[in-house]
């Protein structure tokens, strides 16, 4: 009882206090403190214009920020165009086509070129076995000698030849001719070929070659619709490309010739490159 009674006059106690500060007290205008309080009771009291003042403020940022973003993205087009523009300006340098030589085998030749007198004659190559005539059919071997493919050389469809009173024919079935690769042997022909026959082959990279000494030396083959182009070598170097194709037939037609050549050994070469036939009729050998 002691106790409860202790505590019911603290708990008045207290109520008497509290009641005689709410007396005492009095309501705190805002023109007695001026500054602070007074902004924080007119944001109080007014809370639609603050939150237009910070609308306002937000807009404002938002569009500082889309200005700054759009000058960025200008100044990187910008510098991109440079790179571009200036990219393009160095291949252009860099790619500018330097010029080209001319390609030997491009160069126009001339038909039937006579060699120079000066030229030193070629020494004689030791004697070997005489190819035999008969017509081959073992692989075609690939030729000594190469030329640039780039290019074609043009074709020449005449040749100059210049027979002397020693010039000596040879049948195309004379000893020492040699035919390499495929070929075969009409005879009894009717169209003026010499000795009435030929040798033909219809294997591209067939060849045939003859070794002489002289001064001289001219191929007569056939030209007709079904022939086609042969390159003709002397002394393993490439001279020009033949085209013996022609609408009409022409027999002994002389498709390749060299003449004034250094006294000694040479030796000419022919290879079937395209058409249907290649034809040798004779060779004409001026000592």
């Amino acid at each position: 009882m002691a106790r409860a009674g202790r505590r019911r006059a603290q708990r008045l106690t207290v109520e008497d206090l509290l009641r005689k500060a709410r007396e005492h007290a009095r309501p705190i205008t805002p023109g007695e403190y001026p500054g602070p309080g007074a902004e924080l009771g007119k944001a109080v009291s007014d809370p639609d214009e603050h939150r237009a003042r910070l609308e306002r403020q937000a807009r404002e940022a938002a569009r500082a920020q889309l200005r700054a973003g759009a000058r960025i993205r200008w100044a990187a087009i910008v510098v991109a165009g440079l790179a571009v523009v200036a990219g393009i300006a160095l291949l252009a340098t860099v790619s500018r086509p330097a010029p080209r030589n001319t390609a030997l085998s491009s160069v126009p030749l001339q038909p039937a070129a006579t060699l120079a007198s000066s030229a030193s004659a070629s020494a004689p190559p030791s004697p070997s076995t005489a190819p035999s005539t008969a017509t081959s059919t073992s692989t075609t071997p690939t030729p000594s000698t190469t030329r640039a493919s780039a290019a074609p050389p043009p074709v020449i469809t005449a040749a100059r030849h210049c027979p002397t009173a020693d010039t000596v024919t040879l049948n195309d079935d004379s000893d020492g001719i040699a035919y390499r690769g495929s070929w075969n042997v009409s005879r009894d022909r009717e169209f003026g070929d010499f000795h009435s026959d030929v040798h033909y082959t219809k294997t591209n990279g067939s060849w045939v070659d003859y070794s002489f000494t002289g001064t001289g030396i001219a191929l007569f083959s056939e030209t007709f619709s079904d022939e086609g182009r042969m390159d003709v070598y002397l002394d393993d170097v490439f001279q020009r490309t033949v085209d013996t194709t022609s609408e009409v037939r022409q027999a002994q037609q002389a498709v390749f010739s060299a003449c004034a050549l250094p006294p000694g050994r040479h030796t000419v070469r022919a290879i079937k490159r395209s058409g249907t036939y290649m034809l040798v009729d004779r060779l004409d050998v001026t000592p």
